[in-house]
This record gives structure tokens, sequence and C-alpha cells, in this order.
């Protein structure tokens, strides 16, 4: 009855072929139209996942309570020293502040005016003491560059430091090695072009260490996101860049901005999509072209496959848009599902009638046969596959989810009515030639031969060795990190990794959500205790303790620093003076040195000879040097002068954007915990991730966000393609029992594709590729196109087929398979990881798919049970 049902539908289809064209057509228009008014793709990861498990309710909880953490670009503001750096972020914060339309809250993790003014309170009481009397007992030197801060004013400062106090012993040549190596280091880079900068503020810290690199502020903007948009926070980092430019921060202070943070990975990560889409586009059709060519041999039929799938792909476009609304960043990959299995129909309808014109002169005659002939292997393969990408729908992860629906819907209510309706009417109008040869491939006569003489070796030798396999399958990976999946070369990675585990990026920080800031405490009491553990971070952080001893300490000092500090500087110095300065301060240097060998003495010589070489530079290099002494020895002494005059903190005076940043406007308050990263460890490792996960949740169950809900998701889309697999495998089975009536038949169709299954995971053990986040949507695709090649084998061979290797079934399995293929190829070659390895494991999953059905599958089904006479067996598709 279904052949005669499809016999008669493509029939009538040539019959009126020209008004089935017109139709398919004007469907083509209206689904355009409205794809093109309607297309919308939504770029929120977080709607990938569709869970209601404890994990997912936490997460939901903090995402309610701090909606914007999530949501973060991380301005990272380099220039040559510390001073320099804070002071452009300074200027940058204050010019994003006045744009609230683009950026919701603009924070400075540990620096700004609040910082500023009052960071020694954030610091131990010993180290306060310790500062405190540094700078009481520097009070000359500081005297010396307030009242001259400029080059001329250290080189006087070198002059009178080496002259009556290192001869009276006031001070040892030693006390001031570090000053003379670091302006040594610092004025070596200006004789050589290269951008650099004196850090005072390090000189003043007896504990810092020299800078390696270039020093770092950071901005925490909280964007206005358009998900529509393929990069969702496009607008607000152009805008960044573009108030960075007009702010002048490279001239002013010769800082330099980068991006980068959640928002910013995943705007590059979706760009990648567009980067050399044209040219895998042409490239893709071109090889797509040629191989429809291998298989058809007539322009006319590979124009008419082309029309059938593009008006499909359209229609199922529109199908798709009006299911789920917009597309999400895995959904957007029904286009190559469709496509993968839509030119399978059209090539499996397209060789039939090419065997059918082999014998039969009339076009008509040839379509209806052709019809007939694949009615019921056509029909299965369509089910069969459209069961096998539904069966995402009952999953929780819904972006598979809906790409199994469009590609579903699109594949049995589009691209298989279109391959026995618009195909053969097109034919029909378009006509072909006579074929003088049957498709197939003669050459593998000889291999169809080998293969029944040794069937039985072939067959128990494949199965023992996939089963000998099966334990690699304990040490398949997911790597659950999705930084693994973004392009290190982009600015958003290559920013990342410079900054490495700097506790003010926390990208691998996670959080716990408290009910009040009170009940913070005992849970971080236990945090504290956990070794896995670097930091535990609360409101209350914010608030230092001894603060009255430390504003006493800073008081004493502020009475004797602060007058010096607010003294009026010298008016700039003449390049003349510079040049005297710099000479006099060489000649006491190389003379100290000389006298008093022993600590110090190197440094001495060192900046003796750095000074004497920049005296006889030109006066272009000396006002680079002044910009490296003086523009941050200025912002150095004007932070200082903040902070001597702190002001006492409570949760009253903390600043309203820091508050709402750690406690919900319902008191609800937020707990972050940062891993403790051994030196020498990269701070993304899994194995690493995966212990502090692990210790936060023994000490802390409720912890939730960073590598805890990475993890947590991949466990939930690992149980979700298991699901999906056990549905899938059981609609299958039960649709080709109700076709083939017998379990040895469905098990011939089944057991090839779970062969192929098997063999893909195994080759990704032996090949080192791990599963992730993007790779694994290959596995549906592995299963529909997968029991599309296989039933039709087994229809093959129950028909009383033989010699299936040479026959045209198996050109058009394998050039359809081609067609696939060349649409991965593009996908493998990316530089981008994450794309790079989906096309990788695609292309695994296809080639294991088709060796399973064209060598495997011909070995374990052996001759047809039921033989045609001699004079009747056929060497075509069924």
């Amino acid at each position: 009855m279904l052949e005669s049902l499809i016999a008669r539908t493509v029939a009538a289809s040539i019959r009126y072929a020209w008004l089935v064209i017109l139709v398919a057509l004007s469907l083509g228009i209206l689904s355009a139209t409205y794809v093109v008014q309607h297309f919308a793709i939504n770029t929120d990861v977080g709607r990938l996942l569709n869970t209601h498990e404890a994990w997912a309710q936490r997460e939901d909880a903090l995402e309610k309570a701090f909606p914007e953490r999530d949501v973060m670009t991380l301005v990272v503001v380099n220039a040559a020293a510390p001073e320099l750096a804070n002071a452009a972020a300074d200027e940058l914060s204050v010019a994003l502040r006045a744009e609230p339309a683009l950026f919701r809250s603009v924070l400075q993790p540990g620096s700004g005016a609040f910082f500023e003014r009052n960071g020694l309170l954030f610091l131990s009481t010993p180290r306060v003491r310790e500062i405190t009397d540094q700078l009481r007992d520097a009070h000359a030197l500081l005297n010396a560059l307030a009242r001259d801060p400029s080059l001329r004013g250290l080189a006087n400062l070198v002059s009178v430091t080496l002259s009556v106090p290192l001869q009276t012993g006031k001070i040892q040549l030693g006390d001031a090695a570090t000053l003379f190596g670091r302006s040594a280091d610092a004025l070596d880079q200006v004789l050589v072009g290269h951008p650099s900068a004196l850090s005072w503020q390090k000189l003043v810290d007896s504990n810092a260490s020299p800078a390696r690199g270039p020093a770092h502020a950071l901005i925490e903007v909280h964007p206005v996101l358009d998900y529509t948009s393929l990069e969702a926070g496009q607008v607000a980092d152009d805008r960044i860049r573009a108030l960075a430019q007009a702010l002048h921060l490279q001239a002013h202070y010769g800082a330099t901005v980068r991006l980068t943070g959640p928002t910013p990975l995943a705007d590059e990560e979706f760009a990648s999509i567009e980067v050399g889409a044209i040219p895998n586009l042409i490239g893709t059709m071109l090889a797509v072209l040629f191989i429809l060519w291998l298989a058809l041999r007539s322009a006319r039929l590979v124009f008419a496959v082309l029309l059938t799938l593009t008006l499909g792909l359209v229609v199922t476009a529109a199908l798709g848009l009006i299911m789920v609304g917009a597309l999400n960043m895995i959904s957007i990959a029904f286009a190559v599902l469709f496509v993968g299995i839509g030119v399978d129909f059209s090539i499996q309808f397209g060789v039939r009638y090419r065997q059918e014109r082999h014998v039969e002169d009339h076009v008509k005659s040839a379509l209806v046969g052709a019809g007939r002939a694949i009615a019921l292997p056509l029909s299965l393969a369509a089910a069969a596959t459209t069961a096998s990408f539904l069966s995402f729908l009952p999953t929780a992860y819904r972006g598979v989810a809906e790409l199994g629906q469009i590609a579903g819907v699109g594949i049995f209510c589009v691209a298989f009515p279109s391959a026995l309706t618009l195909l053969p009417a097109l034919i029909a109008v378009l006509g072909s030639g006579h074929e003088t040869r049957a498709p197939g491939f003669r050459w593998l006569a000889p291999v169809d031969a080998l293969f029944q003489r040794h069937r039985h070796l072939l067959l128990y030798g494949t199965l023992g060795l996939v089963v000998a396999g099966l334990p690699l399958l304990m040490h398949l990976r997911f790597d659950f990190n999705p930084l693994h999946l973004k392009d290190p070369t982009s600015e958003s990675m290559a920013t990342l990794k410079v900054l490495g585990a700097s506790p003010d990026v926390g990208i691998n920080d996670v959080q716990v959500l408290a009910p009040s800031l009170a009940a913070t405490r005992p849970l971080v009491q236990r945090l504290d205790s956990v070794t896995k553990v670097d930091r535990v971070v609360t409101l209350a952080s914010f608030i230092p303790t001894d603060q009255d001893e430390k504003l006493a300490l800073i008081d004493q000092a502020a009475r004797i620093v602060l007058p010096l500090l607010n003294q009026e500087p010298l008016a700039q110095a003449s390049d003349s003076a510079r040049i005297g300065a710099l000479k006099n301060a060489a000649g006491a240097l190389s003379d100290a040195a000389s006298e008093y060998p022993g600590p110090g003495a190197a440094e001495a010589q060192h900046l003796s000879a750095a000074l004497s070489r920049l005296a006889a530079a030109d006066a272009a290099t000396r006002d680079r040097a002044e910009a490296a002494i003086a523009r941050p020895l200025k912002v150095a002494l004007g932070t200082l002068r903040q902070e001597l005059q702190p002001r006492p903190i409570t949760r009253d005076t903390l600043p309203p954007a820091l508050v709402r940043e750690w406690v919900s406007p319902d008191g609800r308050a937020l707990i972050d915990i940062a891993p403790r990263v051994p030196s020498g460890i990269d701070p993304n490792d899994d194995a690493l991730l995966r212990q502090f996960c692990d210790a936060v949740l023994g000490a802390v169950p409720e912890a939730i966000g960073g590598p805890i809900s990475i993890l947590a998701s991949a466990r939930t889309i690992i149980h979700a393609f298991v699901q999906a697999a056990v549905f899938a495998v059981i609609s299958i089975t039960i649709l080709l029992w109700l076709a083939l009536r017998r379990v040895p038949d469905v098990l011939r169709t089944l057991v090839p594709l779970l062969v192929s299954a098997a063999v893909t995971l195994e080759l990704c053990v032996v090949l080192g590729i791990p599963l992730n986040f993007a790779n694994i949507i290959a596995l549906p695709l592995l299963l529909g196109i997968g029991v599309a090649f296989k039933i039709y084998y087994v229809l093959a061979w129950r028909a009383g087929q033989t010699s299936l290797l040479q026959s045209g079934l198996t050109q058009a399995v394998i050039l359809s398979a081609a067609t696939t293929a060349a649409a991965f190829s593009s996908l493998w070659l990316s530089h981008h990881p994450g794309t790079a390895s989906m096309g990788e494991l695609l292309a695994l999953s296809l080639f294991s798919t088709l060796i399973g059905a064209v060598f495997f599958q011909p070995v374990l089904m052996g001759k047809p049970r039921d033989m045609p006479p001699p004079d009747h067996r056929v060497h075509s598709t069924p």
C-alpha cells in the first residue's frame, strides 16, 4: 500500500509538474519572507539547559539576587607602572559611569576613589605601622620629590643623597640600591625607545617585587546586552574602546585597554561563526556540486536536487522560527543536519531514477518506478531519522532539543515529501538523457566476493575488536571547561591568560548565597579551614578591623608628610638645567660606587651610566625620560596624599555600588570563594578545579557558580544524551519492528548502528579527543544519518539484492556521506578550538557510520534470506 501510495504521489507530481513547482516556489518565497522578517537568535547560553535540579535552582536564585554578576566585561588597563594604570582606569571609569544607558554599573575591584583613600586600612596593623614608619623616616626624600617631581628633581635628589648623608654615615649606599636600580632600569628602556615608567609606589613599598611586564588596573563593567544580536555586548564593548581613545589614555598615561570576562569571551565565541563564513560556504558548495555530479552525472539532475534542497532549507527555517521563536547557538546547526539528511534522500531517489532510466526509455515511467522502489526504505529512513532527533525533546538540554525538533520536523515534513514531489516534478520538466550505464562501483566486485568468502572471519573479527575496545570507554573524558573551547589568540582569551590567577579576575570563583550578612559568618569560618580555598570574601571583608589603631598610626604620619605633599612644586626645568643635573648626579654616583664598594655600588654605577647616556641624548629622549619619571611620581604623590586621609569605614559608609555587589535588595548576602592555585599550575586545570569544587561542596553544599555550575551542566548534558539515546533506540526499534516484523532484521539494523557509535567513542579515546559542550552534538547526527544508511541496506538485503558493495546503493550512500562530510570539513579546519573539535568529531562519527553501513552491514547480513531467480537478480538499490 505504501509503495502504491508513493508511486501515485510521484505520478501526480509529474502530471501536474508545473503546478507542483509553482506551489513549491511560492511556499519558498513566503518562507523566505517570514525568515527575513522574523529571524532571531538568542545568544543567552543560560537558556540552553532547562532543568529543575537542585544545583540549577541554586544558580537561578543566585542569578535573580545578583542578575548582573555573570553579565560582565572586565576592562584591563595596562600601563608601565601601577600609578599610571590606576590613573587611566579612574578616568575611564568616570566616563563609563556617565553612560548608564549602556553600562548598568561600573566598579573598580581593589582600586578607585574608595580604595585610594582607605587602602591602608585594609592592611594588617603591623603592616600599617611599618609603612607609616617608613613614611616618617623618608620625609626628607618625600619633601625633595614633592618640591620638584621631575627628572631634574630625581637627579638633584641623588646628588644630595650621595653628599653629606652618605659621608656622615646617616645612610648607607645599600639603602638606596632599590631606588638606583629601578631608576636605571626605567631609563635603560627609555634610551632604547621602549615604553617605561618608574613605579614610585613600589619604591615606597619595601615588600613589592619588581614588575614583570606592564602593570594593570581592572574595571568591572556590567553592560546592557542585546541577546538578539550574535554579539550581545558588542555595542557596549565598542563604546568602551571609543571612550578610551577619546580620553587619549595612550598619550596621557601610556595606557592601553583590553577586554575580557564573560561577555567578551561569549561575544568572540559567537563571532567566530562569521569568520571565514563566505569562503567556507563557497568551498562547501563547490564540493557538494562536484559530489552531486559524481552521483547523478547530469547537470539537470544536479540543478533539480539543489533547488529542492534550497527550497526545503528555507521552508524548514521558517518552520523552526515558528516553533521555537528564536534560534539558539546550537539549534542554528539545523541547516547542516537538514542538508546532510535531505541530500541523502535526494541522492537515493536520483540514483534509483538513473537505475530505472538505464532500462526504461520513458522519463515518467522511470520516475514512477524509482518512487515505487524507493518508497519503503526512504519512508522508513525518514521516520527513523525523525524519531532519533525528536528523542531529545524530553531531555533537559533545551539547545539540542530545539535542534532535534527543527531538524526532525524539517526532515519528515519537508525533505522527505519534497524528494518525492518537487524533485520528480523538476526532473520531469527538465528531463534527462538515457543512462548508458547503471550506477554503481563495479570495481568493488572482488571485495564483494572477498566478504562472502571470509564472512565469518570478518564478522567475528570486527565484533571482537569492537568488544575488546569497550574498556577504553572507561577513559572517555568530558572536558567540562568552556575556556578550552575558546580561541587562544583572541583578545579576551589572550588577556585572560596574561592575568592568570589574579585575585581580581575570579573567573573560577564559586559563590554561596546566604540569607543575610550575619549568616555568612559561620560559613566563612567553615570555608577558611578548606585547604583548596585561597580566600573567602563577603561584604564584611570590606570593613577593616582595628580601624582605630590604624587611623591613629596614619594620622601620626600624615601630620609630618601631608604638609610636604601639599607644597607648591617648582617650575618645570629647562633642558639645559636637566642636562646639568643629570651630569652632576652621574658623577656623584660614579664617585660613590668607587669610594663605597659593596651593597649598592653596582646599582649606583648602573644608574651613573644611564644618566650619562641620557645627558648625551637628544631633548626628545629626555622628554620621554621625564614622562617615565615624573608622570608616575605625580600620580603616586597624589595617591599618597589621599591614603593619608582615610575615614572610618562602616556598612553605611561603603559605596552603594559595592554594597549592591555583595548584598541583594532583600538582604541576602553573597560569599565569593576563590581556589588556591599552586605555583606553576594552570589556573584552569581540570583536575585542580574538580578538587576545588569537591572540597567546597564538602564544606558548604549550597555553593554554586563557576566550575561547580559548569560541572553540574556537564553531568546534565551527558545524562540528556544518554536519555535521548535510550529513547531513540527504543523508538527506532519499535518503528523497525512495525516495518520489518522480524526480530533478526531489526537487530541487523540496530547492531551496526551501535557498533558505529561504540567505534566512534573508542576512537575518541585512542585519538585523545575529549567530548565537550561543542562537539557532543555530533552524536545525534550519528544516530540520524546512521539509522538511515543501515535501513537502506537491510531493505535491499530483504529484497534479495546481492553484491551490495558494487551496487548503486553503495554509490548513493558513499556520495551522500561525502556531501555531508564536505560541510564538516570547513569546521574541522577552523582555527577556533571549539569549532574545530565539533568538525573533528562530526567527521569521525560520519566515517564510523559509513564504514559500519558499507562494510560491516553486508558482512553481518550475509546472503539474502529470499534469493530471487538468477535471471532476475539485480545489482541496484531497492
